[in-house]
Protein backbone atom coordinates (compact mmCIF):
# COMPACT_ATOMS: atom_id res chain seq x y z
CA UNK A 1 0.00 0.00 0.00
CA UNK A 2 1.67 3.43 -1.10
CA UNK A 3 1.71 5.84 1.72
CA UNK A 4 0.04 9.30 1.30
CA UNK A 5 2.07 12.20 1.07
CA UNK A 6 1.57 15.24 3.59
CA UNK A 7 1.86 18.37 1.23
CA UNK A 8 1.82 22.12 2.37
CA UNK A 9 0.00 24.67 0.87
CA UNK A 10 1.12 28.58 -0.09
CA UNK A 11 0.06 31.52 -1.99
CA UNK A 12 1.78 33.00 -4.51
CA UNK A 13 3.61 36.49 -3.82
CA UNK A 14 2.65 37.61 -7.21
CA UNK A 15 -0.38 40.63 -7.65
CA UNK A 16 -2.37 38.02 -10.16
CA UNK A 17 -4.42 35.45 -9.18
CA UNK A 18 -3.10 34.72 -5.43
CA UNK A 19 -3.26 31.15 -6.51
CA UNK A 20 -2.28 28.30 -4.20
CA UNK A 21 0.37 25.93 -5.00
CA UNK A 22 1.84 23.20 -3.33
CA UNK A 23 4.89 24.22 -1.32
CA UNK A 24 8.13 22.74 -0.65
CA UNK A 25 6.80 22.35 3.11
CA UNK A 26 5.54 23.12 6.54
CA UNK A 27 7.32 26.74 8.30
CA UNK A 28 8.54 25.62 11.79
CA UNK A 29 5.78 28.13 13.02
CA UNK A 30 3.29 25.79 11.32
CA UNK A 31 5.12 22.53 12.93
CA UNK A 32 4.95 24.31 16.71
CA UNK A 33 1.09 25.83 16.13
CA UNK A 34 0.61 21.92 15.35
CA UNK A 35 2.27 20.93 18.27
CA UNK A 36 5.08 18.57 16.85
CA UNK A 37 8.58 19.33 17.18
CA UNK A 38 10.65 20.01 13.69
CA UNK A 39 12.90 15.98 14.72
CA UNK A 40 9.32 14.40 15.17
CA UNK A 41 8.18 16.06 11.72
CA UNK A 42 11.19 14.83 9.92
CA UNK A 43 10.84 11.41 11.69
CA UNK A 44 7.49 11.14 9.94
CA UNK A 45 8.28 12.11 6.89
CA UNK A 46 6.87 16.21 6.75
CA UNK A 47 8.90 18.28 4.61
CA UNK A 48 10.17 20.90 6.83
CA UNK A 49 10.95 24.25 5.03
CA UNK A 50 12.91 26.75 7.00
CA UNK A 51 13.20 29.58 5.01
CA UNK A 52 9.51 30.33 5.20
CA UNK A 53 7.74 32.13 7.66
CA UNK A 54 3.94 32.22 6.56
CA UNK A 55 1.76 30.61 8.72
CA UNK A 56 -1.46 28.99 6.90
CA UNK A 57 -4.23 27.48 9.21
CA UNK A 58 -5.38 24.93 6.33
CA UNK A 59 -1.32 23.51 6.91
CA UNK A 60 -1.50 23.80 10.57
CA UNK A 61 -4.43 21.51 10.59
CA UNK A 62 -2.99 19.51 7.86
CA UNK A 63 -0.48 18.65 10.15
CA UNK A 64 -2.86 18.38 13.51
CA UNK A 65 -4.81 15.68 11.15
CA UNK A 66 -2.33 13.22 10.24
CA UNK A 67 0.59 13.88 13.20
CA UNK A 68 -2.63 12.70 15.89
CA UNK A 69 -2.76 8.84 14.44
CA UNK A 70 0.98 8.64 13.49
CA UNK A 71 2.92 9.93 16.79
CA UNK A 72 5.39 6.20 17.55
CA UNK A 73 5.51 5.07 20.89
CA UNK A 74 8.81 4.83 21.20
CA UNK A 75 9.00 8.83 21.73
CA UNK A 76 7.14 8.47 25.26
CA UNK A 77 10.06 8.81 27.84
CA UNK A 78 10.30 5.16 28.86
CA UNK A 79 8.93 3.21 25.96
CA UNK A 80 12.02 1.00 24.44
CA UNK A 81 11.85 -1.46 21.04
CA UNK A 82 10.70 -4.56 23.71
CA UNK A 83 8.34 -2.83 24.96
CA UNK A 84 6.83 -0.79 21.79
CA UNK A 85 6.59 -4.73 20.64
CA UNK A 86 4.45 -5.42 24.10
CA UNK A 87 2.42 -2.98 23.46
CA UNK A 88 1.67 -3.89 19.43
CA UNK A 89 0.92 -7.43 20.33
CA UNK A 90 -1.52 -5.83 22.70
CA UNK A 91 -3.12 -3.54 19.75
CA UNK A 92 -1.49 -0.28 20.90
CA UNK A 93 0.21 0.81 17.63
CA UNK A 94 0.89 4.80 18.22
CA UNK A 95 0.63 7.18 20.92
CA UNK A 96 -3.04 7.93 20.09
CA UNK A 97 -4.23 4.41 21.02
CA UNK A 98 -2.08 4.77 23.67
CA UNK A 99 -3.45 7.78 25.17
CA UNK A 100 -7.15 6.45 25.36
CA UNK A 101 -6.74 3.12 25.79
CA UNK A 102 -8.35 1.68 28.83
CA UNK A 103 -5.46 0.92 31.40
CA UNK A 104 -7.27 -2.14 33.38
CA UNK A 105 -7.63 -4.01 30.04
CA UNK A 106 -4.60 -3.12 28.96
CA UNK A 107 -3.00 -4.12 32.37
CA UNK A 108 -4.16 -7.79 31.52
CA UNK A 109 -2.51 -7.85 28.34
CA UNK A 110 1.20 -6.88 28.80
CA UNK A 111 3.53 -7.41 31.71
CA UNK A 112 3.57 -3.95 32.91
CA UNK A 113 2.58 -2.76 36.00
CA UNK A 114 -0.56 -0.31 36.00
CA UNK A 115 1.29 2.54 37.53
CA UNK A 116 3.61 2.53 34.52
CA UNK A 117 0.92 1.87 32.06
CA UNK A 118 -0.76 5.53 34.04
CA UNK A 119 2.48 7.15 33.48
CA UNK A 120 3.01 6.09 30.22
CA UNK A 121 -0.42 7.05 29.51
CA UNK A 122 -0.08 10.53 31.08
CA UNK A 123 3.09 11.32 28.78
CA UNK A 124 1.10 10.40 25.78
CA UNK A 125 -1.20 12.73 26.78
CA UNK A 126 1.27 15.71 27.04
CA UNK A 127 2.73 14.47 23.52
CA UNK A 128 -0.51 14.57 22.18
CA UNK A 129 -1.82 17.98 23.43
CA UNK A 130 1.69 20.04 22.71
Amino acid sequence: MKEEKIRASVRGRTTQGNKVREGRGFSREEIKQAGLTLQLAKRQGMRVDTRRKTVHSQNVQTLKKHSRTSVPLTEIKGIGKVAEEELQKADVMDAYDLAHIDIQILAEKVPYSKRILERWQNEANELLNR
